[in-house]
């Protein structure tokens, strides 16, 4: 009589290799589910998402490095933009009613992101450009997309001592005081402040650097940029700009940041003798989302009340755009994000009456 055969334990590597098969098994099934689910993934190509580079946005070619600014216009090149005139001037500024009448008068001088550029509009349906034709006033449009308040700011530094206007509008979008809080945009480097002492303001990145990313970032980007499954998971915590590389944060509050800068334009229009009017615009998706439009209402208010603070003249348009009721009919004030030429024309009455109203 034989008796019972004893049981192998296993190895603590057989058990580790069939956990790790295990795994790789159900991430490989997940991937594939993940694939199955968006009608856009294939499962037979799968490219490196995050190596293919983006695509320039409509006009970009006009566009440059600045080692202080990040990126600023080509002076006096001219180009078009979703078929639509862009053109520069000779000091950098956005061309606009070169077949009216010359106008005369103290100089304004507007800065802001792309709602102050123009973005895919002609050079004469923007917001300065209607600004021009009602105040009769030369107006000169310092504006630049992606700019956050960070940029606009240290780009006013640069240009009104040149150019010396009498007034001063800087123009801002509740995301502009976010993007003070990131050393990348749009995969491009950008400068920013980091608060300092008991009301500073510390500026890095100058001369600007592009993505500095920690390198196993780098490593990881690398092995998991081919994964539908996992790049589903990052967008899903709200974290694919910075898987991506397109934007990378600095880890700073841009409420204390875009404070001290109205300090800091403050300082700087006085110094230079201008008149400053900070105004707050509103973007298209307030009309849309409520909560999005209480974050957005909150946040202007606050950069606001830290403007009127430092004794800056302020003007919120987003009342105004309510009462036209621009919400039925949106496409008729917005295109693309941003104004159409009504849009900015209603933009630039409330400029032009805030500025007869004594805002200068």
């Amino acid at each position: 009589m034989t008796g019972p055969v004893p049981r192998r334990t296993p190895s603590l590597w057989s058990g580790v290799v069939l956990g790790v098969a295990t795994v790789v098994v159900c991430l490989l099934a997940s991937e594939i589910a993940s694939r199955l689910w968006d009608p856009a993934a294939s499962l037979w190509h799968w490219p490196n998402s995050l190596a293919e580079a983006p695509e320039p946005a409509p006009g970009a070619a006009q566009f440059a490095y600045d080692p202080t600014l990040g990126w600023a216009p080509v002076a006096g090149t001219s180009g078009t933009m979703l078929g639509k005139p862009l053109s520069f001037t000779a000091q950098g500024t956005r061309a606009h009613n070169r077949e009216a009448p010359a106008v005369t008068g103290p100089l304004i001088l507007a800065f802001g992101d792309s709602m102050t550029e123009g973005y895919a509009v002609g050079d004469d349906e923007t917001w300065p450009a209607a600004l021009e034709r009602l105040t009769g006033r030369p107006v000169l449009n310092a504006g630049v997309r992606g700019y956050g308040l960070d940029q606009m700011v240290l780009r006013a530094e640069r240009l009104i001592p040149e150019l010396r206007p009498t007034t001063v509008v800087l123009a801002f979008i509740a995301d502009d005081i976010s993007r003070t809080a990131l050393s990348v945009r749009d995969f491009r480097g950008k400068p920013y402040f980091v608060p300092d002492g008991e009301g500073g303001l510390a500026l890095h990145n100058v001369p600007v650097q592009g993505a500095s990313l920690p390198s196993w970032i780098v490593s990881a980007r690398e092995m998991m940029g081919r994964s539908h499954l996992f790049g589903r998971i990052v967008t899903r915590l709200g974290q694919r700009p910075y898987w991506t590389g397109r934007e990378i944060g600095t880890e700073v509050d841009p409420f204390i940041v875009s404070c001290r800068l109205m300090d800091r334009f403050a300082a700087l229009a006085k110094r230079e003798g201008a008149a400053a009017l900070v105004v707050a615009l509103p973007e298209q998706g307030v009309f849309f989302d409520a909560k999005a439009a209480a974050g957005q209402r909150e946040a202007l208010t606050r950069v606001l009340g830290c403007a009127a603070r430092a004794g800056l003249a302020t003007l919120d348009t987003s009342p105004a755009f309510v009462k036209a009721d621009v919400g039925r009919d949106i496409d008729a004030y917005y295109t693309m994000m941003h104004f159409t030429g009504r849009g900015a024309d209603l933009a630039a009455r409330e400029i032009a009456g805030a500025l007869r109203g004594g805002a200068e």
